[in-house]
């Protein structure tokens, strides 16, 4: 290498030289760059109460074997997250553990993220391992998100597990006024080990691939998912400042063969679907610093009002009946085939942000509302966040349901809840 770098120097020097140049030239041979390693990460102690809703199906069968149904209920968790970096010249290695601690059992870490990553050129990279991705444009949806983890529209920013895969990404930027950049990246998906926890059919491998523009100031991105026996996804997005504090921003998905579930005479019926979901968003900073975040969302899948209230009123018939048989199927099937952050059709996320209101400072109050425009129930979140030190934060987050026994938002288990979160960080 220090040979290399001394050719390049004789080289540069004699063109110089030879070009009929006069000026004096200072060329500097860079250092070789050390291996660096990076921790940190945060504890999170997390106390929460709960005002429960027992006219609730889902919460007759989720405690259905607690004796005594309490009016409130407790919750009381430590979650610790440790991150490691380590990088050295075209090498790097990522970890992202997550451990909960809620009563005395031994911990064991869930892997968030672990993969090493390779820059073959200073334009094509690849990873392997287990790692996140985020596609889409969307703060709390994202209907074109094939790669990612579902995210929790009441909790869009919180940590979620990666997926194992290979990922190889080539990027190029242009001096064109027309497109500034562009990039082209592929996605191997393993499946998971499912023959004696150890194999996997190969067959079953999934892909997914994504195209990168920056045309003429505007994120562009065209996407597809392709898997055995599942549905065929082609998505495209995209986000452009209108103004200097203002941005829209979009994503589309298209499914073929897409599953629903509905509820038919008490039985989980699959119906095959070919259509459209998508969201519409904008992100507006005012004068006062005042951050605005609207979505709407439409999920292809999701279920309309009635039947949704099919699918409760089967719960509500399978709790009736006290017949352990009836009543394991119904729980099992509210924790996985009906198990989406989003069952319903049409939703409109709302989000206010206020840093160091009333000059209050290291603070910041925000205020968010996910209405479902099909039943007209919604939930009301305001958080208020305080930073009294160095690498401390305490969190006081209450959540509101409202709605009727049949709409999403007011069957849920719980009318209220609110949590306190005491945050540290290293």
């Amino acid at each position: 290498m220090r040979l290399i770098k001394k050719i390049l120097l004789v080289a540069l020097f004699s063109h110089s030289f030879t070009s009929g140049f006069t000026q004096e030239y200072d060329f500097d041979i860079p250092e070789e760059e050390e291996a660096k390693i990076e921790f940190n990460g945060n504890l999170d102690a997390k106390c929460g109460m709960l005002q429960t809703r027992k006219t609730s199906p889902f919460f007759g069968l989720q405690f259905y074997d607690v004796p005594e149904k309490s009016d409130y209920l407790s919750q009381n968790r430590l979650d610790f997250y440790l991150n490691g970096e380590y990088r050295h010249k075209q090498v790097g290695f990522f970890m992202k553990t997550f451990y909960q601690y809620a009563k005395e059992e031994p911990l064991s870490p869930s892997f968030f993220e672990l993969y090493g990553s390779l820059n073959l050129s200073p334009r094509l990279s690849m990873s392997i391992g287990k790692r996140r991705f985020n596609w889409g444009k969307g703060y709390a949806f994202n209907p074109a998100g094939y790669v990612n983890a579902e995210k929790d529209p009441e909790n869009p920013d919180l940590a979620l597990a990666g997926k194992t895969s290979v990922y190889i990404n080539y990027n190029r930027s242009f001096t064109s006024n027309l497109i500034q950049n562009f990039s082209v990246g592929a996605i191997l998906l393993p499946p998971e080990a499912a023959i004696n926890q150890k194999f996997a059919s190969a067959d079953k491998i999934g892909a997914a691939f994504k195209l990168y523009f920056f045309f003429r100031n505007i994120d562009i991105d065209f996407m597809t998912a392709f898997k055995k026996n599942e549905p065929q996804r082609f998505g495209v997005d995209f986000s452009a400042n209108l103004r200097e504090n203002v941005e829209i921003h979009s994503e589309i998905s298209y499914a073929h063969g897409e599953n629903k579930y509905l509820i038919v005479d008490d039985l989980v019926f699959q119906q095959k679907i070919n259509g459209v979901s998508f969201l519409l968003g904008l992100r507006y900073l005012n004068r006062f610093n005042t951050t605005l975040i609207v979505e709407y969302y439409h999920n292809n899948s999701g279920q309309s009002k009635n039947e949704f209230a099919s699918y409760v009123d089967y719960l509500q018939s399978s709790l009736e009946s006290d017949i352990p048989e009836i009543i394991n199927p119904a729980k099992l099937n509210m924790s996985t085939t009906f198990r989406s952050k989003t069952l319903m059709q049409d939703y409109l996320y709302v989000k206010l942000i206020q840093p160091e209101p009333f000059s209050w400072l290291y603070s910041s109050i925000s205020m968010f509302s996910i209405f479902n425009l099909a039943d007209k129930s919604f939930l009301i979140s305001p958080q208020l966040s305080y930073k009294p030190y160095t690498n401390f934060e305490v969190l006081l987050w209450p959540v509101f349901f409202f709605g009727n026994n049949h709409a999403e938002y007011g069957s849920k288990q719980f009318k209220r809840k609110v949590e306190i979160w005491m945050r540290f960080y290293f």
